[in-house]
């Protein structure tokens, strides 16, 4: 049966502190599926490295964010889980923070060398070793099976794809004039990238932007100058984005991307 992956985020620089109660508890079972995409998270190439890993309680969905710069602080661990709720249907929390996996399952200590995966294993290590922390094998009742299997098969109907480039404009707080970039976004795993220079010969920005399937989604930029920004935007029916949030030192950061020509 197919099964939906979650989608791939990005995730930098929002540092709300790490708290145990958005760490998963209970008897999760993962399938080939699951531990493949899992596989993919703590493998992160091209220079990025695993921040957080989120799962649905049923197994049904999974979603993970990663840092480019591997110094991110944890992350906005309960809006992960809110937001991989919303196309989970079911509760979401978190499974692993880099690469440790932090869920509790009466097996799993969840700290120290036991938990930590290493990036160089096989699909088969990978999986072996999920199966000695208590992640892989049956489901502890046939209602349990059954509720996983409806929600997989309610997930597989969706498919979006889209790729390209646009011209960006964002005014940032503190800054007179507009700043001028681009977006590149590969909607199939609902992600892209911005990059723009600020004024001033102030340096450069790199960020990424992700996204849910009605639209809305979140977006984070990192500048060479030590500043980063983060926010929320909307992707319209018309190709056109909006965009808003805050920096670090709490100025205000707008921006536009035009629509489709």
């Amino acid at each position: 049966m197919k099964k939906l992956l979650g989608i791939l985020v990005l995730g930098l620089f929002l540092i709300t502190p790490a708290n145990s109660k958005n760490i998963g508890e209970g008897n999760l079972k993962m399938d080939d599926w699951l531990i493949k995409y899992f596989q993919k998270y703590i493998k992160t190439r091209g220079g990025n490295f695993p921040e957080t890993f989120v799962v649905a309680v049923d197994g049904s969905y999974a979603v993970y964010w990663y840092c480019p710069t591997g110094t991110c602080s944890v992350g906005d661990e309960a809006n992960y889980n809110k937001l991989c709720a919303i196309k989970a249907e079911v509760d979401c929390k978190v499974f692993a923070r880099k690469r440790t996996i932090k869920w509790k399952n009466g097996i799993n200590p969840g700290k120290g060398k036991v938990s930590r995966i290493n990036s160089k294993l096989s699909f088969n290590e990978l999986k072996s070793k999920l199966t000695e922390l208590g992640f892989v094998g049956e489901a502890t009742s046939k209602k349990e099976t059954k509720k996983i299997t409806k929600k997989k098969e309610k997930k597989v109907v969706e498919k979006y794809l889209l790729e390209g480039a646009k011209s960006l404009a964002l005014s940032w707080q503190g800054y007179s004039d507009l700043i001028a970039g681009t977006i590149k976004f590969e909607e199939a795993d609902y992600k892209g990238t911005l990059n723009l220079s600020l004024p001033n010969n102030d340096g450069t920005c790199d960020g990424s932007y992700s996204l849910l399937s009605d639209g809305k989604g979140t977006w984070q930029i990192a500048c060479t100058n030590n500043m980063a920004a983060s926010g929320t935007l909307k992707w319209m029916e018309d190709g056109g984005v909006t965009g808003k949030g805050k920096d670090l030192n709490g100025k205000n950061v707008k921006f536009t991307v035009s629509k489709e020509s």
